[in-house]
């Protein structure tokens, strides 16, 4: 995709702050790795990179019509005061309101599963249709999801990450894909026998599969490397100066360090942070989600060490789920929604998009592309 067509905007997924007990990383040289053969790998790495930043990727797309019939539905958002889940369902009502249906305004869950699952129970009390949930738990609020499936409402779950209830359909990017990207980034600065951090976090099963794949593929991709990998829980990085992080940094002094892949954008900013105030401008932060502040970090190139971000396409989930509803309210086939592609975003790339939307969106119309499918 052109720069020129990119669209952009303030996403994410849950804005999650994050804390990582650092150390407990696996230190990793595999043998026979030799200088040619890592030359070769990064510069791999790097056409895969250069791809990603210009947004070259494929999404997919239903091509059978649905009769979307007439139907009143609810969405619910994890918490409306991250963006992330905010402008998805933003685009959940937009498209709902082009596909000719009703919905009260979102459910604000507040990043909180007894909020979600009160909304959730609430929605099946007023006889909904179907639900569209954004970047909510389905495990955190199981009572409340059974309730909807015995009473036959129809669900899709966007940005809730893999291993969803049976009969429910996910929306989102492929998780593994985004660790894929963000360990791209990483090797194609790398060179053989430099350390590469790639913090694991389990707390959540999408960015466990997302940060075990990084790991993986800074490894092939950089067979020479020093791959660690400590944990990053939930909680201590959203403090400025967070010990995980000023540890991390004392434990590596400058010069010893090329990149630091870290799960979510929301600790990315305060790593990137802490570097700065300790005078460090020798290694790379990737992080992912285009958040604020983060992303915007990246397109100054200020903090230094904030150097690329992994693009999602967020205003997209909106329109897709509304679709995957209609289709499963028409019992037509569902289509494979959960695995769209990503992109990246650095200093330059940044500059091409219209500042606070920072998404990879299709090069065609896609609402006008579902607005056609509905026969609207």
């Amino acid at each position: 995709m052109s720069r020129g067509r990119l669209r952009a905007g303030a996403t994410l997924v849950t804005a999650m702050l994050l804390l990582a007990a650092c150390g407990g990383g696996e230190d990793e040289t595999p043998s026979g790795a030799t200088g040619s053969a890592a030359a070769a790998t990064n510069q791999e790495a790097a056409a895969e990179v250069k791809t990603l930043l210009a947004g070259e990727v494929e999404f997919p797309m239903p091509t059978e019509a649905v009769d979307p019939g007439t139907h009143r539905v609810a969405v619910i958002a994890s918490g409306l005061a991250s963006p992330g889940p905010s402008v998805l369902a933003e685009n959940a009502m937009d498209a709902i309101k082009t596909i000719g249906w009703t919905a009260d305004p979102p459910g604000d869950g507040k990043f909180t599963p007894t909020t979600q699952a009160q909304l959730i129970e609430k929605a099946v009390l007023d006889k909904v249709d179907g639900i569209v949930l954004v970047s909510i738990t389905p495990s955190a609020v199981a009572a409340a999801v059974k309730a909807a499936d015995d009473a036959g409402i129809a669900v899709v779950c966007a940005l809730c990450g893999p291993d969803l209830p049976e009969g429910m359909v996910g929306v989102g990017n492929d998780h593994k894909a985004a660790g894929r990207a963000q360990a791209a980034y990483a090797a194609s600065l790398a060179k053989p026998g430099d350390t590469v951090v790639v913090y694991q976090n389990t707390e959540f099963k999408q960015s466990e599969e997302q940060m075990a794949e990084a790991a993986a593929a800074v490894r092939k991709m950089c067979p020479g490397c020093k791959v660690k990998t400590p944990s990053l829980l939930l909680a201590e990085a959203m403090h400025a100066n967070a010990p995980i992080f000023t540890s991390l940094l004392n434990e590596y002094r400058k010069g010893t360090l090329s990149s630091v892949v870290v799960p979510f954008d929301s600790p990315a900013a305060v790593l990137a942070n802490s570097a700065a105030q300790l005078g460090r401008d020798d290694f790379a932060v990737i992080g992912l989600g285009s958040l604020s502040p983060f992303v915007d970090m990246v397109g100054a190139g200020r903090p230094a060490v904030a150097k690329a971000d992994v693009l999602i396409s967020t205003p997209l989930y909106g329109w897709a789920s509304v679709d995957q509803l209609a289709r499963m309210l028409a019992g037509a086939k569902t289509w494979t929604a959960d695995q769209m592609p990503v992109a990246l975003v650095d200093r330059e790339s940044y500059a091409g998009y219209e500042k606070g939307k920072l998404f990879v969106l299709p090069k065609f119309d896609y609402k006008a592309k579902f607005t056609e499918l509905w026969g609207k």
